[in-house]
């Protein structure tokens, strides 16, 4: 599969790239999507999520992820095809919220389906099968 994984770093912490595109590749492969993709990953600490989430969604403090589809800061909108490519949009993660690779990768897989359109905001329905897909796609990546 053909893909653009862009990843930046906006801390001191030393972030392992690999990690990030093998979860997200992986992930990907689970949920059958085989288009190619483009998707940006942010790692900032505490204090840039906490003032992201506040301007963003109008709450006042650090979460462990954010995550952007395209356009979505305007409308909602989620996973973009544009010449056969998948633009999924940004993940933003708070460096200061990663315990382990297993935390990381969790963080991801719950970023990743959020710019896919899964939420666990909408209802209690909604959220118990993010929370199976999430758990599933774990089990898939075997960390």
């Amino acid at each position: 599969m053909k893909y653009e994984i862009l990843i930046y770093n906006k801390t001191k912490h030393r972030i392992p790239e690999k990690f990030i595109k093998s979860v997200i590749l992986k992930a990907l492969d689970f949920l059958k999507i085989k288009q190619p993709v483009e998707l940006a990953v942010l790692i900032v600490d505490k204090s840039q999520i906490k003032r992201l989430n506040k301007f963003w969604r109008g709450k006042n403090y650090p979460t462990d992820e954010l995550s952007f589809g395209l356009n979505s800061r305007q409308k909602t909108k989620f996973a973009k095809k544009q010449n056969k490519m998948l633009e999924l949009g940004e993940i933003i993660v708070n460096v200061d919220k990663i315990s382990n690779r297993n935390n990381f990768a969790e963080i991801l897989i719950h970023a990743l389906l959020h710019l896919l359109g899964y939420h666990h905001e909408k209802s209690i329905a909604e959220a118990k099968k993010t929370e199976r897909l999430e758990e599933r796609i774990l089990k898939y990546l075997e960390i």
